[in-house]
């Protein structure tokens, strides 16, 4: 399983692992498939018969702090009871300590930093509960009933991210070194991955960059960096795209995640991948 709880002694030991395929929903991926029954159900069997795991961040729950109407946490609780244990939480956070180490082999992947301060919570709800889908329950709706200070909060971060961006992307050397620069240049895998998301963003100045821009980039970042298989907004499909085909061209070992979207039957294709895990593995 994912994600585990054990005794040990008057103490709880939590664990969680990333059985592939890891598989990632933005918020809005969350909603089309939670408020669909149908949906649920396939993700949820084609998540637990492929072994998977659910890469659920902070940011995804957080963003449901923009819905007014509480039907969508309700699904949305609903999705993650029948899912669970086959989900792992973590924090979206740069991994600073590779940077520091200077890691730039492309093809090794990290694993994304346990969200250690929920899990603990977590674990305290175990131990009275002893059910899983118990011991989660909530997680949605308490971003609910905090929505206001929640939205805030995500507006204050979004803000930061588009006023650095804005503000580097007018410096020349900025944009000369975001034109030239290529996949095997000597960053980090992460580095990389944002370095080209953000590519298009940086060269073009007049391009407008919204708080939501800002958050689907930072749901991309991570989903891309530690995932094999990944629902986006569309232009983020496209942008993910563009990075796997330089990554081809360039040559080198590098596995990033297969992105789709809503466009297409985009859904379905990604449902798809799953229930036919590991044959579509590097085809996305």
């Amino acid at each position: 399983m994912a994600i585990s709880f054990a005794f040990d002694g008057d103490d709880v030991v939590w664990t969680q692992r990333l059985e592939r395929p890891a598989v990632y929903l933005d918020t809005f991926a969350i909603r089309e498939i939670a408020d669909s029954d149908e949906l649920s159900a396939r993700f949820a069997r084609a998540l637990k018969s492929s072994g998977g795991t659910w890469l659920l961040a902070s940011l995804s729950m957080s963003e449901f702090a923009r819905f007014t109407d509480p039907r969508h946490a309700q699904c949305a609780e609903k999705l993650l009871a029948q899912v669970v244990p086959h989900i792992y939480l973590f924090l979206s956070e740069p991994d600073v300590d590779m940077e520091r180490r200077s890691e730039t082999d492309l093809a090794r992947r990290s694993l994304p930093r346990a969200d250690e301060r929920n899990m603990d919570y977590f674990s305290r709800r175990w131990a009275k509960e002893q059910n899983l889908p118990e011991t989660f329950r909530g997680m949605f709706q308490l971003v609910h009933e905090r929505r206001v200070e929640m939205a805030a909060t995500l507006d204050d971060v979004a803000s930061k991210v588009v006023a650095s961006l804005t503000h580097h992307r007018q410096l020349d050397t900025y944009r000369r070194n975001a034109k030239a620069a290529r996949p095997d240049d000597g960053r980090t895998r992460q580095q990389v991955i944002s370095g080209d998301l953000l590519r298009e963003l940086v060269l073009d100045t007049k391009a407008s960059i919204t708080n939501n821009d800002a958050l689907d980039l930072m749901h991309a970042v991570d989903a891309v960096d530690y995932c094999d298989l990944v629902l986006l907004d569309k232009a983020w499909e496209r942008r993910v795209n563009a990075l796997r085909q330089r990554i081809a061209q360039t040559g080198i070992d590098m596995p990033v995640a297969a992105c789709f979207s809503k466009s297409n039957d985009g859904v379905g294709r990604f449902l798809d991948s799953i229930e036919r895990w590991p044959e579509r593995v590097a085809k996305g």
